[in-house]
């Protein structure tokens, strides 16, 4: 009803944008669909991130909310099974691997491979929520216990439970700078809709792994941006200087309508404003500028055994590349 709404009082530009989009969002929900079925015949636990999983737990309704791939979160000991499994049904590896060989794949800089089929459908599979030069917001390992199940295209789908969402969307929003207005009517949808979410639990994952500010910033944005009204719950949170800080550089960046994505300098002056503690800024300086990237292994292929001279050769292409740039 709402899409039909919109699509008979839009100009005819974005009623072809709805229409693409509504077209786009049916594709990758069938296939979606599709695979599930094939992971569920195969006995192997799969749970969708974001996209059309996403979009029928918060909106109940493909329509009211676009995406552009579909994200599949797996085990670490499932992923060449996984991999292989896509690779029979039609999708091609499109990740650059450093080595043609298994042990590779676990070489990924984002902790994901990412496919694509011939009806240009692309498919993220991860084994971890965030990259390993990224602080957790939770103990991954808790996450298939506390998984819950909903109704998605005739069966059920796995998804991350309330708590582990909002914590979820709240380092994804962090991690990208906020850049993507939808990500944040994501969080504000959840934190309104499930009521007996556990903020308890939330809070204490992430004064446990350090990265409280990133909820805290979440929360601020659905406040202040979208004027969300907050679950007493929700409230306690701690809102210092440097979280308002980093509101007023979101909002400034939607003002001035910024590029997307946004250049990587920003997006790391961003994380390191985002983190808490020390550590975690070094790991993601270290990570940053000395964890392998495709880019690397496009342009130099070295055997398995030779894999730790990437270390050297990355900050060193970076260092060209930017002298370059200044030149």
């Amino acid at each position: 009803m709402v899409c039909s709404a919109l699509q008979d009082r839009a100009p005819a530009a974005l009623r072809d944008s709805l229409r693409r989009t509504a077209a786009c969002s049916l594709a990758l929900s069938a296939e979606l669909g599709r695979l599930l079925e094939v992971f569920q015949r195969e006995r192997i636990p799969i749970i969708p991130l974001k996209g059309p999983a996403l979009a029928v737990a918060l909106y109940g309704n493909l329509a009211l909310r676009a995406f552009s791939d579909l994200d599949l979160l797996a085990r670490p000991e499932d992923v060449l099974p996984a991999k292989r499994i896509l690779e029979n049904h039609g999708y091609r590896l499109a990740s650059t691997l450093h080595w043609p060989c298994d042990s590779a794949c676990f070489r990924a800089r984002e902790s994901q491979l990412c496919f694509a089929n011939g009806n240009a459908i692309a498919v993220d599979l991860h084994w971890h929520l965030w990259p390993d030069y990224f602080p957790p917001v939770f103990q991954e390992e808790h996450i298939w216990k506390r998984a819950r199940e909903i109704p998605f295209a005739g069966r059920t789908a796995a998804t991350l439970c309330s708590e582990h969402q909002a914590l979820f969307l709240s380092a994804h929003g962090a991690k990208h700078i906020w850049e993507r207005l939808g990500w944040l009517c994501d969080f504000a949808r959840l934190i309104q809709m499930e009521t007996s979410l556990d903020w308890d639990y939330v809070f204490g994952q992430a004064r446990q792994t350090g990265t409280l500010r990133m909820v805290a910033l979440a929360l601020s944005l659905a406040r202040d941006m979208l004027g969300v009204e907050l679950p007493a719950a929700a409230q306690r949170f701690p809102a210092g200087g440097a979280t308002r800080a980093l509101v007023n550089l979101v909002r400034r960046r939607f003002l001035e309508d910024a590029p997307i994505p946004a250049p990587a300098l920003e997006s790391t002056r961003f994380s390191m404003r985002a983190f808490q503690r020390t550590a975690h800024r070094l790991r993601y300086l270290c990570g940053s500028l000395t964890g392998p990237s495709e880019a690397e292994y496009r342009t130099l292929r070295l055997p398995p055994r030779l894999h730790w001279l990437y270390y050297s050769f990355r900050p060193l292409r970076i260092a060209v590349k930017y002298a370059r740039d200044i030149v």
